[in-house]
């Protein structure tokens, strides 16, 4: 006998009694109920099999006869059942790149080659790895080439980003869940992603924005190599290299009590910082280039350059968004130009770059700071966080310390390390 799934919501006006009428009416019609959830606001959805069509609409009708039930319709699936598939879609987007070798990652700076080359000699390793910096710096390119380089390559890399799931979902996508540890749980219950990496590497993208109960979890996993599901009572063995990624200040989010201490020493065994565009000026035409090549090819644009200038004017910026707003600025200009030259006043017309960076030099014992302006004078903000900038640079290079910089500028240590920090110097 062939059977039908179904499954419907019901709209009601709670009051006593009104659940038990419900559920005999699904014993009436003799449909078998294989699940069932109620969300306050929404209503109450259950999922049940039966032989005919008219076994359903002869339920609805009788469900919609109750007193209290406000509507009764069909769904496609059970809410829960709709928030795994979001999952799912999250996990695929996350995991449609290929594994990349570091050889991959466009460079030519010497600090990019420094960061590659302890990537290259950590990757043969089990330890777990931190990876920090700004977002859009490449740390997922980063993470997929430390796998793709290690002995694991064979097994699977699973990534997920912490910050991309609410706190109710990521503990059970995490650990797995057993069947009936909470409403809507699926019979049999389900694997985390801890043991779908089994030998392989799990990466946590945004690892400062896991929940403190999930903190606990994770640090247990650490320190023991085992996992327990939601719900359940067994331990059970995983083996998986971590490596996570966080552009927040971690350091400072153990001061107020927003990350755990030890948590932290348990990740940052090998932390590689990845520099961002700022201090890495010399990648950019390389990076801009192969950015250029992959958009053109998928607008169906033919083969497009940039001028010199435009070099110019790309690695003047500091870039907060780094490669990610690199690129999405590329692909804006690409849009709407038409010919085979990217110029500069294409960028000012249709992003907010400013003109070519300002540039300081030494006269005749005097230190002068030219301000080139083109079409649109730079914001007097900008203007004079370059000025702060460019004396700063200055004076670092005849006062190798924070604190002789500071007392040369009449300003405390801490002011010249958090300059130092804002501009990107070294």
């Amino acid at each position: 006998m062939e059977f039908l799934e179904r499954v419907i919501q019901i709209d009601f006006e709670d009051r006593l009694g009104l659940g038990m009428e419900i559920f005999e009416g699904c014993e009436k019609n003799r449909v078998d109920k294989i699940g069932m959830e109620v969300i306050p606001a929404q209503g109450m959805f259950i999922k049940f099999r039966c032989t005919s069509v008219d076994q359903v609409q002869r339920l609805i009708k009788d469900l919609t006869a109750v007193q209290g039930v406000v509507l009764v319709k069909l769904r496609d699936q059970m809410p829960y059942e709709e928030r795994e598939q979001e999952l799912k879609e999250i996990i695929s987007k996350i995991d449609s790149k290929e594994l990349i070798s570091f050889a991959g990652i466009i460079h030519q700076s010497a600090k990019m080659r420094h960061v590659i080359e302890t990537a290259k000699m950590v990757a043969k390793g089990n330890s777990t790895v931190l990876l920090r910096g700004e977002s859009g710096t490449g740390k997922e390119l980063f993470a997929r080439a430390i796998h793709r380089e290690s002995l694991r390559v064979q097994a699977p890399f699973i990534p997920i980003s912490c910050a991309a799931l609410p706190d109710s979902l990521l503990e059970s996508e995490l650990f797995g869940y057993e069947e009936g540890s909470f409403t809507g749980a699926a019979r049999g219950g389900k694997k985390g992603l801890f043991e779908q990496a089994d030998h392989g590497t799990l990466f946590l993208d945004e690892i400062g924005e896991i929940p403190t109960q999930v903190q606990v979890r994770l640090l247990r996993v650490l320190q023991e190599g085992t996992i327990r599901r939601v719900g359940g009572t067994k331990e059970i063995s995983v083996d998986v290299r971590i490596v996570a990624a966080t552009h927040r200040n971690l350091e400072e989010m153990i001061q107020k009590g927003e990350f755990r201490e030890d948590l932290y020493y348990r990740l940052n065994v090998i932390p590689l910082r990845i520099p961002p565009l700022r201090e890495r000026s010399e990648d950019i035409p390389l990076i801009a280039q192969h950015l250029i090549r992959k958009i053109s090819e998928k607008l169906g644009k033919p083969e497009i350059h940039l001028t010199k200038e435009t070099i110019d004017l790309l690695m003047g910026q500091t870039w907060p968004g780094n490669v990610r707003q690199l690129e999405n600025i590329l692909e804006r200009i690409i849009n709407v130009m038409d010919s085979a030259e990217i110029k500069p006043h294409l960028f000012y017309e249709w992003t907010d770059l400013v003109s070519t960076p300002h540039t300081a030099k030494c006269v005749d014992g005097n230190f002068q700071i030219q301000i080139p302006v083109g079409e649109e004078w730079p914001t007097l903000k900008r203007i004079v966080s370059e000025v702060e900038k460019q004396v700063l640079m200055r004076v670092l290079e005849t006062h190798s310390s924070s604190r002789k910089a500071g007392r040369v500028l009449g300003v405390s240590n801490t002011t010249i390390l958090n300059k130092m920090k804002s501009y990107g110097i070294d």
